[in-house]
């Protein structure tokens, strides 16, 4: 799993601070599909590659333990220091080695992150320890898509073009399977433990409240973007936020700064669910 872009504690404290929190009516879609087949009490779920534990936390509420894993110190750090559930715990830990018992989980997801995984050993480690009739569930979201009044389109555009263009050359692989692919290929979609179809909801979106120094905050947490900071430079990364900021606000035609110009960022997202068999 490829996850040095989290070593230093500043980009995660930056990850943790503008990535978005998974929507309430995405985490009600996949209990609910587990507690079709499996009934409460729901004992225990763990979420791989957790980073801060927004993804995390959220599960509190419906499982006695809640387990967040993630191989970046600096990222569990963050989420331990900002848990506020005591039935939520946070590890470093690897997708490809999951510290659990066999048949002892009943849920695991992954948000946002496993298209950095090594898929083959994670659905191996995944089927090992899900309950019969367990659920994994894998979910991300769009490229953000900004709205200013009636300025939206345009909007959609610089922070596309900012993406696909200014970084081109720093986009990993990975990453464009989340924010173009959606998880549509095989290795996402042809789980081996699960006996039947993957369910497939890409209904599900939400919006926020932010401000446009939070949008170009969001952008800076991209692996694009930080790959570009390791091989160009601090005084480089820093040179293309700005641009990006002014064109933002140049879009938007406001006499307010960026920290005080607020917009609504819509994300879209994508879940994909499987079930291990029943005995």
């Amino acid at each position: 799993m490829s996850f040095h872009y989290f070593k230093a504690a500043g980009h995660a404290t930056v990850y943790n601070k503008f990535r978005p929190k998974p929507p309430e009516e995405l985490v009600k879609r996949i209990i609910d599909f587990l507690v079709e087949k499996i009934s409460p009490p729901l004992v225990r779920a763990i979420d791989v590659g957790c980073g801060g534990g927004q993804s995390t936390d959220v599960l509190a509420s419906f499982f006695q333990n809640v387990q967040g894993f993630d191989p970046s110190e600096s990222q569990i750090t963050e989420a331990t220091r900002k848990n506020k559930f005591h039935n939520v715990t946070y590890s470093v830990g690897h997708a490809e080695k999951i510290d659990c018992p066999d048949s002892s989980v009943q849920l695991i997801t992954a948000a946002q992150a496993c298209h950095w995984f090594d898929l083959p050993k994670f659905y191996a480690e995944a089927g090992r320890v899900l309950v019969p009739g367990g659920v994994l569930a894998l979910y991300g979201y769009h490229l953000p898509r900004p709205r200013y009044g009636s300025t939206h389109e345009e909007l959609c555009s610089i922070v596309e073009k900012f993406y696909c263009t200014t970084l081109r050359n720093y986009v990993l692989a990975e990453s464009k399977e989340a924010y173009f692919g959606n998880y549509r290929s095989d290795e996402f979609c042809k789980i081996p433990f699960v006996d039947g179809p993957i369910v497939r909801d890409e209904s599900v979106s939400t919006k926020y409240n932010a401000t446009v120094s939070d949008l170009v905050g969001y952008v800076s947490s991209w692996s694009a973007f930080q790959n570009y900071q390791n091989q160009e430079g601090e005084e480089k990364a820093a040179d293309i936020l700005l641009r990006l900021e002014q064109e933002i606000m140049d879009m938007i035609h406001t006499a307010m700064p960026p920290h005080e110009t607020h917009l609504e960022l819509e994300y879209n997202y994508f879940l994909l669910m499987g079930r291990k068999p029943l005995l």
